[in-house]
């Protein structure tokens, strides 16, 4: 455990890792000193780029698992740094939505361009988390033979500004990797969370979080990302429903079965 993120260890026999990257609104003091907003702007930046309640459905589901995935929660928001960005050259640094943010979701200014503090940031916050969601999968590799991250986020019910507003917004998005995201947990996924109804593939958002040690390179770890969309579980975007939360703890618990259930079986 660290006070940046925290490792919940799993089950053994367990391949699996939920990875939960923005479910946090915390962001030091000193971090936040930098910030160019007043508290009420930093509240609502906060309400549109936290993934409110991710965590909570992680620890729901490990009540209804036959086998404890491991869990890497950040407890950071990601204004802090964004791990699932590239540390360097990240496509996203055009907008200002790198590893570290210097623009809001409207676009607005968040710091200084260019940051002078970004490779502190990088080396205090986003190395140590990025080493221990790869040090989780290399544990599940060395035990199991094999690794399988949930990548596990939700996205507002209407767009950013930085967003293609003509996308599709389902309750549900499920993000995939060409090299990392095989056919059959497209499937499990969509099985396990059928009862949302409508769901779609990489539209609003695509791809999904692999380690950049096995990126490309490594066929025994395996990624998909869930996307949910807010309104289906919170009822105001820092307060999540109740029941709902718990659904979708044993949705994603299904998902993380036939995980195990595939990983047996091969």
């Amino acid at each position: 455990m660290s006070n940046a993120f925290t490792v919940i260890p799993g089950d053994e026999g367990c391949p699996v890792v939920i990875h939960v990257p923005h479910s946090s609104r915390l962001i030091p003091p000193a971090i936040r000193a930098d910030l160019m907003l007043t508290d009420e702007e930093l509240a609502g930046e906060l309400d549109e780029a936290t993934d409110t309640a991710t965590d909570e459905i992680a620890l729901a589901a490990l009540t209804h698992v036959r086998l404890r995935p491991t869990i890497v929660i950040n407890q950071l928001s990601r204004l802090v740094i964004d791990p699932e960005r590239f540390p360097d050259g990240d496509p996203a640094e055009a907008f200002g939505r790198g590893a570290v943010y210097t623009r809001t979701c409207s676009g607005a200014p968040l710091r200084a361009e260019p940051y002078p503090h970004r490779g502190e940031l990088i080396d205090a916050y986003f190395r140590p988390y990025a080493d221990a969601v790869t040090a989780a999968v290399e544990n599940r590799l060395k035990v199991c033979g094999r690794a399988v991250v949930i990548d596990l986020h939700s996205y507002p019910e209407k767009p950013s500004a930085f967003e293609a507003s003509a996308a599709l917004r389902p309750p549900l998005c499920i993000g995939t990797d060409p090299r990392h995201t095989p056919g059959w947990l497209i499937d499990a996924a969509r099985g396990a969370f059928a009862s949302l109804g409508e769901i779609s593939e990489n539209t609003p958002y695509s791809g999904t979080y692999v380690p950049l040690r096995y990126y490309g390179t490594d066929g025994r770890v395996s990624s998909v990302m869930i996307e949910l969309r807010r309104d289906t579980y919170l009822t105001d975007p820092r307060t999540a429903h109740y029941e709902r939360t718990a659904q979708l703890g044993r949705n994603l618990a299904a998902l993380i079965d036939a995980v195990n259930d595939r990983a047996a079986d091969v």
